[in-house]
């Protein structure tokens, strides 16, 4: 993929951390980025993650085809109102970051109306709890997994472009439909965050653990609360705009979710005590299907 001209609108942790990752992998690229606030800007500028940096106001007259790769990592909501200014035809290859893809997809399909084009979602699996581009570090896409979605009328030579242009940064690829990606991250991405955030909050109502807390110096929590506490609560803009977008599949989600912790309550009322044996099942299939998902064995 020609690298010479690189456009990374919206440059958080995520912009920031790729714009690194291209400087690494292709130092002779000129990179430019749009952001929505001077203080982006200048911690953009200070920190030397782009060559050319502008706010979205003054973004207005440049031009989509003046570079070889332009990459969106903004809200999903956001994408969505700048899909229909792309151009039609034309040599650029778009990407975007999105952390859902079906209504991404949709929109691409609506707008070039049958017309082959250079467009393909992305979702690098690589996020963390840190926001802004001062939290940008150059290794984080490598070795972690980047998803990519063709819409319909995507070149299959971009496709394998973008597939390279991934690898060449240090993260391995699959393909994935948009209808099995935001399922699949329903459950294992996006779910997590609530129920990282809900525990943190159940703690947090509760009196007497919350009197035991304020009244020390240092934490009490034990290494479990510390490891599902550690995404609660990260950038709400964000995960309001995932919600948004993958709201039936996240309902189904906790829907299952609600019916596994309710049926692991119901335990605590049988007349003849807790059965270890129905316990060591939920938590031998836990095990195996850990296993499984996070590839331990």
């Amino acid at each position: 993929m020609k690298l010479d001209q690189v456009l990374i609108y919206g440059m958080g942790l995520m912009g920031g951390s790729l714009a690194l990752a291209i400087q690494e992998k292709y130092p002779n690229a000129e990179i430019s980025a749009i952001v929505r606030s001077e203080k982006s800007k200048k911690s953009i500028l200070d920190k030397h993650l782009a060559h050319h940096v502008y706010t979205v106001v003054e973004s207005t007259s440049i031009q989509w085809n003046e570079y070889d790769l332009v990459v969106f990592s903004t809200p999903v909501a956001t994408l969505l109102e700048i899909i229909p200014s792309l151009p039609i035809s034309g040599e650029t290859i778009f990407i975007d970051l999105g952390s859902t893809k079906q209504t991404i997809v949709d929109a691409v399909d609506i707008h070039f109306n049958g017309n082959q084009h250079n467009y393909i979602s992305t979702h690098p699996m690589c996020g963390s709890e840190q926001t802004g581009p001062e939290s940008a570090v150059p290794g984080l896409y490598r070795d972690k997994l980047c998803i990519l979605t063709k819409p319909t009328m995507a070149r299959e030579t971009v496709m394998e472009s973008v597939k390279g242009f991934w690898e060449s940064i240090g993260s391995w690829t699959i393909p994935m439909d948009a209808k099995s990606h935001d399922e699949t991250l329903a459950y294992v991405s996006h779910l997590p965050h609530v129920v990282s955030t809900i525990l943190v909050n159940v703690a947090g109502n509760n009196k007497t653990t919350m009197e035991q807390v304020t009244s020390i110096a240092k934490p009490i929590t034990g290494g479990g609360f510390r490891d599902m506490s550690r995404i609660a609560g990260s950038n709400a803009e964000m995960w309001t705009s995932i919600f948004k977008e993958n709201r039936y599949f996240l309902q189904n989600s906790i829907d299952d979710f609600i019916k596994q912790l309710t049926e692991f309550r119901n335990l605590f009322l049988e007349e003849d005590g807790l059965e270890p044996s129905k316990i060591h099942s939920i938590w031998d299939l836990a095990l195996k299907q850990k296993e499984t998902i996070q590839k331990t064995k």
